[in-house]
């Protein structure tokens, strides 16, 4: 999902793409090989796509794709919904029904599922065989029911649940706009409302000005709910069956394709889609109004055309010629996934489904898009350019990142939503990757710098969170977490990170591998360093997970001697944490650093500093820089012989995106004492000049600063149990 700040404006991620180093060893001398001539990637080059796409590995055996319920039983399991739902005349309600294939693991004395601002229809609820009726109870806390027998338990087995209710197609309003009390927001218990939960209206305005009603159902995280009442947490993947009766003359989607309609009478019709595949309920979408489509077909590049998808843009009406920008965009993102992950989506079509703005002109939406399986939720002005206009830079970006997820995110998803950095990080990452290749325009390696140390900032300010927060530690019920700075932006900094230590072929192989064995299941951030552990040789975990799991970044302090003996550089590596104002700051990281030393800083050397300090030796008496590219997430300060020994290596040709870090760099360092002032002014002069030539450029692109925190998401339920963590 992409979120939004201003008019709901979502930040790009800025993890930018490097060429790859070499992997990592504990100390000692590393292994040298050359980089470009400035030690890092240059500004205007862009990722290689194999031709053709490689294969995947094979998957690895005997592999656990579950992961156990955080907040529901591990008791009764869904294997399949035949969902059916009409929404009234007035659209602001709708009656809904389900049968639902469960197995009933032990005897039970009732089936609990989560339901929010829904009715149960009485005596409409029951189980078969045995047409057992079942009261549906709310518990005192959550949104949640019991399903309880009139008498006795229900044995283990199989079963056909029934359910009807009736519930609430939300539109924002207020009955006092000025206090913001009552109407369906006043009457919201969460903070930050938005209409955009569960089954929701918009009105779509076509290009003559005239507008309509229309549906659409928004599930992360916990929204689903308000549409169905379920199993609503991602450890759960049932398939669906959608039917809906809706008026005539609209047009529908939903995650699969559709059959052929049915005239019910009074204006109304029957429609029908194929079987999802296994899912969990957050990605259920369907999307019914008086909608355009604009429609191509995507040709796989993988071996015998496997994956090919029929595609289609939904958009309000007279708008299906604005759509081929968006369909080509589709198109790329579409060719560039199956390319990098060799593995198609098991679906036989993709839609983008972009509804009009007036909706989401409201300030407190709290998302810019969505990525429904197969059917990807976007917003007009977002990605319809009015014909022969390009689409913006953000449209692009988050269009990307939508199609992103139908791997990370929907093919593998999520553990629990602390650990929603799995989705979110990944697709953000994949958003910048996706830029350098197709839109070098509008990229800039200088502001991927510049929003590195925003994100830095933020994580030693007082409001920072970890990437990857446990909730039993320090979460409630009804949870609000403002950390999508973090979930996103910092996330795809460790993975870019990542990327450069391990190298940008070892982290595709490790991502591949982490696909083909979670499909269809849950990763967690153990099976993902597991995955990129087995494709390195090297122990990714510690270094993965004290990253995500604690507030903060590292200080390092490195030292250079020269050996004249040996004709080698001593480099004396020292971490700790950077001053902060953490409640709670990390203490000690594992850390992936990367040296580049030598004539113009072209050779290079990794290793992993694990403890608080370490030392390496490289041939040569020489300067040396840590971090070359750039853009890993760390902060280094030089001894005053290392700085000298640095700027002798460094000129006005050197790589302006090294000499932007450095700049940045002493500028935080001399903000918080921990440097001199003349840091700044050394290294001020040679970089400014050289940011300068690269902004003439044509390869530069501005980004948008961070000018204010990400709306909250919103978390609710009981902490996460302490076992599931260490999956």
């Amino acid at each position: 999902m992409s979120i939004n700040i201003h008019k709901m404006r979502y930040l790009p991620l800025v993890a930018a793409l490097a060429l790859a180093g070499c992997g990592g060893d504990d100390g000692g001398m590393g292994s040298a090989s050359a980089l470009s001539s400035a030690g890092a990637p240059q500004p205007g080059s862009t990722p290689t796509v194999t031709t053709p796409p490689s294969a995947p590995p094979p998957a690895t055996a005997n592999v656990d794709k579950s992961v156990p319920p955080v907040e529901l039983p591990d008791t009764v399991v869904p294997v399949n919904y035949r969902l059916w739902f009409r929404p009234n005349d007035a659209l602001n309600a709708f009656d809904g029904r389900a049968d639902v294939e469960i197995k009933v693991l032990k005897p039970v004395n009732n089936i609990v599922i989560a339901g929010h601002r829904i009715k149960f229809a009485n005596g409409r609820v029951t189980l078969q065989p045995g047409n057992i009726q079942l009261i549906a109870t709310p518990q005192d806390k959550g949104d949640y029911y019991q399903l309880r027998p009139v008498s006795g338990t229900i044995a283990a087995g199989n079963y056909s649940l029934h359910m009807e209710w009736s519930g609430i197609i939300n539109f924002k309003s207020y009955d006092d706009p000025v206090t913001k009390t009552g109407g369906s927001c006043g009457d919201d218990p969460y903070p930050g409302c938005s209409a955009a939960e569960g089954v929701f209206r918009v009105d779509l305005k076509g290009t003559d000005g005239k507008t309509s009603g229309a549906i659409l159902t928004q599930g992360e995280t916990n929204l689903a709910r308000q549409w169905f009442p379920g199993w609503d947490e991602p450890a759960f993947r049932p398939t669906y069956e959608v039917t809906a009766e809706v008026p005539q003359s609209w047009r529908v989607v939903s995650n699969a394709a559709e059959k052929p309609s049915t005239n019910v009478g009074g204006g109304y019709k029957l429609v029908q889609f194929e079987k999802t595949p296994p899912m969990p309920s957050y990605l259920l979408f369907f999307g019914g109004g008086m909608f355009d489509t604009y429609e191509d077909n995507f040709t796989s590049p993988l071996p015998g055309g496997k994956g090919g998808l029929h595609l289609r843009v939904f958009t309000p009406p007279g708008m299906s010629d604005w759509a081929k920008p968006a369909m080509d965009r589709t198109k790329q993102a579409l060719d560039f996934y199956y390319r990098y992950t060799g593995i198609p989506l098991p679906l036989t079509k993709f839609d983008t489904v972009a509804a009009n703005d007036a909706f989401k002109e409201q300030k407190d939406l709290n998302f810019g898009g969505m990525e429904n399986w197969g059917s990807i939720l976007e917003f007009a002005d977002d990605i319809l350019p009015q014909p022969g206009q390009p689409m913006s830079q953000y449209g692009n970006e988050v269009l990307t990142h939508e199609v992103a997820h139908q791997w990370f995110g929907d093919l593998v998803t999520t553990d629990w939503w602390d650990d929603v950095w799995l989705n979110e990080s990944f697709a953000t990452f994949f958003e910048t990757k996706t830029t350098i290749q197709f839109f070098p325009d509008q990229f800039s390696w200088l502001d991927q710098v510049k929003n590195k140390y925003r994100v830095i900032n933020r994580d030693i300010g007082p409001n920072a969170f970890p990437v990857a927060p446990n909730f039993n530690d320090w979460a409630s019920n009804d949870f609000v977490l403002s950390a999508s700075a973090f979930t996103y932006d910092k996330g795809g900094h460790v993975l870019k990170m990542l990327e450069n230590y391990l190298g940008e072929q070892t982290l595709r192989h490790g991502l591949q591998q982490y696909l083909v064995d979670y499909s269809f299941g849950n990763g967690t951030p153990k099976r993902l360093w597991d995955a990129l552990s087995k494709a390195s040789g090297q122990p990714v975990g510690p270094i993965g997970d004290s990253y995500v799991r604690q507030t903060g970044v590292p200080l390092i302090s490195l030292d250079t001697q020269c050996d004249l003996t040996k004709n080698q550089t001593v480099v004396t590596l020292k971490q700790q944490p950077f001053p902060n104002k953490n409640a709670y700051p990390g203490l000690q990281w594992t850390v992936p650093l990367t040296l580049a030393y030598g004539q113009g800083l072209a050779k290079h050397t990794t290793l992993a500093l694990k403890g608080t300090q370490t030392q390496t030796r490289i041939e040569g008496c020489t300067g040396v820089v840590a971090d070359p590219s750039g853009l890993d997430y760390y902060v280094v300060n030089y001894s005053d012989a290392a700085w000298s020994g640095l700027l002798t290596q460094i000129n006005t040709s050197t790589d302006p995106v090294l000499l932007a870090n450095l700049k940045s760099e002493a500028a935080l360092l001399v903000a918080n004492n921990l440097a001199p002032a003349s840091r700044s002014t050394s290294i001020g002069s040679v970089a400014s000049p050289a940011a300068m030539k690269l902004r003439q450029t044509p390869s530069f692109g501005g980004i948008a600063p961070v000018e204010k925190e990400r709306p909250t998401l919103r978390y609710q339920g009981m902490f996460k149990p302490r076992k599931t963590v260490a999956q």
